[in-house]
């Protein structure tokens, strides 16, 4: 085993900014852990939430009323978009 002597100053200067690091570590951990994630949905899925057609989807994709993204050639749409587009189109029976 080999040893390395080092001023006492140094080794306590390398363990607090050890300290700092973790803590700093930590906290980013932490913080991502809270970032809400928006989840994406497949074409299918949301077809079968709207009650729509391929057709009608596409439509709402070409004149921009939805937002989406292709991946690999599968359509997704973000959860909040689906959402949006129900609460936009939302209408109560209520009198």
């Amino acid at each position: 085993m080999d040893f390395i002597k080092i001023e006492r100053s140094v080794f306590e200067a390398l363990v607090s900014t050890l300290k700092n690091c973790h803590e700093a570590l930590l906290t980013a951990i932490s913080q991502l852990s809270h970032t809400p994630r928006d989840e994406w949905i497949d074409n299918e899925c949301a077809r079968n939430i709207l009650c729509k057609s391929n057709r009608t989807m596409q439509t709402l994709r070409s004149s921009g009323k939805i937002g989406y993204s292709i991946m690999e050639g599968k359509v997704f749409y973000p959860s909040a978009e689906i959402a949006r587009l129900l609460n936009e189109n939302y209408y109560s029976n209520e009198t």
